[in-house]
C-alpha cells in the first residue's frame, strides 16, 4: 500500500486546474478559492455557483473539453471526470509538467489524495486512509467533529470526540506564546501541555479569555523560573 506524506500547500497565487464540471468540481474550486489560489476550470459546462464565480472574475473557465497543454505552468491540478481517457491523459501530462494530480476517486492516477476536512477556525484537522476507504475517513470527521448521525441513531454523548473544541482556544494559545517568547523564557512542549487543561478549556469557551490566558502564562512562566 501507498504510504502517502501528509502536507499542507501554500498555493497563494499559484496556478491551480480543475477538469470536469458538476458539485464535485464545484467543491474542489470553492476549495483551492478558498487557499487563495489561482483558479482555471476546463469543461463544457459549469454549475450556476461556477458560472457565477466566473463572473466575478474569480475564476478562468474554458468552456471546452481538455486538451494537451491544460497543465502547462500548473502546480496542481484535480481531474473531476468519469472519462478514464481523460483521467490517463491528464495523469501523462501531470507527470510530464510535474503538477502535482488528483484524480477523483481514482487512486492508482494520483500524485496526492484529498483528505476529510474538519475545519474550526484557524484550526484544520485532516483524515487519510491512505485511499483505502473514504467512509472510514468520514466516519472519523464525523466522530471528531462532533456530527450527529440520524441515520445511524447514535447518542451524542460519550459517542463523539471532543478534541475540536480546543480549535476555540488557538487564538488565547497563539498570544501566550508571543508573550513567552517575547520573554526569552524556555517552555517546553510538556509544560505546554500540562497547563492546557480542561479548566482553561471552559474559561475561554465561557469567552473568559483573558483570565485563561492570565492562568496559562502563570504555569508556563512558573515552570521556567
Amino acid at each position: 500500500m501507498t504510504r502517502y506524506y501528509p502536507a499542507y500547500l501554500n498555493l497563494t497565487g499559484k496556478r491551480c486546474v480543475v477538469i470536469g464540471a458538476g458539485l464535485v468540481a464545484e467543491r474542489k474550486v470553492t476549495q483551492l478559492l478558498a487557499s487563495d489560489a489561482s483558479v482555471t476550470l476546463v469543461s463544457p459546462t459549469a454549475t450556476s455557483e461556477i458560472e457565477k464565480l466566473t463572473s466575478e472574475g474569480k475564476v478562468q473557465w474554458h468552456k471546452r473539453s481538455y486538451k494537451q497543454g491544460d497543465l502547462v505552468g500548473a502546480t496542481l491540478a484535480i481531474a473531476a471526470t468519469d472519462d478514464e481517457l481523460v483521467n490517463r491523459e491528464v495523469h501523462a501530462e501531470a507527470q510530464q509538467e510535474n503538477t502535482l494530480l488528483n484524480v477523483v476517486d481514482v487512486t492508482p492516477l494520483c500524485g496526492f489524495i484529498a483528505p476529510a476536512i474538519i475545519e474550526r477556525g484557524p484550526v484544520t484537522v485532516a483524515i487519510s486512509t491512505s485511499g483505502t476507504s473514504p467512509a472510514l475517513a468520514r466516519k472519523l470527521r464525523e466522530l471528531m467533529n462532533g456530527d450527529q448521525n440520524p441515520e445511524h441513531n447514535e447518542p451524542q454523548d460519550g459517542a463523539y470526540c471532543r478534541c475540536m473544541a480546543w480549535a476555540d482556544a488557538a487564538s488565547v494559545l497563539s498570544e501566550a506564546r508571543i508573550e513567552v517568547r517575547t520573554q526569552e523564557t524556555p517552555t517546553a512542549a510538556e509544560t505546554w501541555q500540562a497547563a492546557m487543561t480542561t479548566e482553561f478549556l471552559e474559561l475561554v469557551q465561557a469567552g473568559k479569555t483573558e483570565e485563561a490566558k492570565d492562568r496559562l502564562l502563570d504555569v508556563l512562566l512558573a515552570a521556567a523560573s
